[in-house]
């Protein structure tokens, strides 16, 4: 039997490809490190693992996400552009509220974590960009309004999960009007001893924030 990868090696990973857009050129492994919380060491192996898995490449002089990978992006993002001008919005509102912040979008029938950051909480999810969204997770019941029972509906097209997915988990979700009538779902998560619903006005301003900047691309 093949021997199972680290859970923490794969976390390491996806937060090193996480973080690699924004690392910028020069001091590119220091700035990763920076961006991740992992020791520099880490990062380098992580580089070379993921240069041989062909997500990663390196060109003139620095790392970059490969051809491929962004190729297998461009088939889930539903806008060209959205994850990246996603990214400061939901890094703002991590750093608001604490929560594990997430923009959800349809895919073939499914919903999935378009891009994805963990919050301070330790919750019983799969915190990556990528993860499979179960469809009655509050971010898919906004997506999919006609499946949502009146008592997880909220105003402005707004749902919750407290609790209804998995024990000691609650979510607030909201809708995140695309150009071209498309739709996303931005959503937060976090231990059931705080409600994620009480953050409720910070999730709709990042929301308001995020259209705002998707009208501009």
């Amino acid at each position: 039997m093949a021997e199972r990868e680290p859970r923490g090696v794969v976390d390491g990973a996806f937060r090193v490809l996480r973080a690699l857009p924004e690392a910028g050129r020069k001091h590119q492994v220091a700035r990763l490190a920076q961006l991740t919380g992992l020791p520099r060491p880490t990062v380098h192996r992580l580089l070379g693992q993921l240069r041989q898995s062909g997500a990663v490449e390196w060109t003139d002089g620095h790392w970059a996400l490969s051809a491929s990978l962004l190729d297998l992006a461009r088939q889930v993002e539903p806008l060209a552009g959205l994850r990246e001008t996603a990214s400061k919005v939901i890094q703002r509102l991590r750093e608001q509220t604490g929560a594990a912040v997430s923009l959800v979008v349809p895919s073939e029938g499914s919903f999935v974590a378009l891009e994805m950051v963990p919050g301070r909480d330790a919750l019983p999810i799969d915190a990556r960009s990528g993860a499979q969204m179960p469809a009655s997770t509050a971010a898919a019941m906004v997506l999919a309004p006609s499946a949502m029972p009146a008592a997880r509906r909220r105003p402005f097209g707004a749902a919750v999960d407290d609790q209804d997915v998995f024990a000691g988990l609650t979510c607030y979700a909201v809708p995140v009007g695309l150009p071209g009538g498309r739709r996303a779902s931005l959503q937060i998560a976090t231990a059931a001893q705080r409600p994620a619903d009480r953050l409720a006005a910070p999730v709709h301003r990042a929301a308001v924030a995020l259209e705002r900047r998707l009208s501009a691309l």
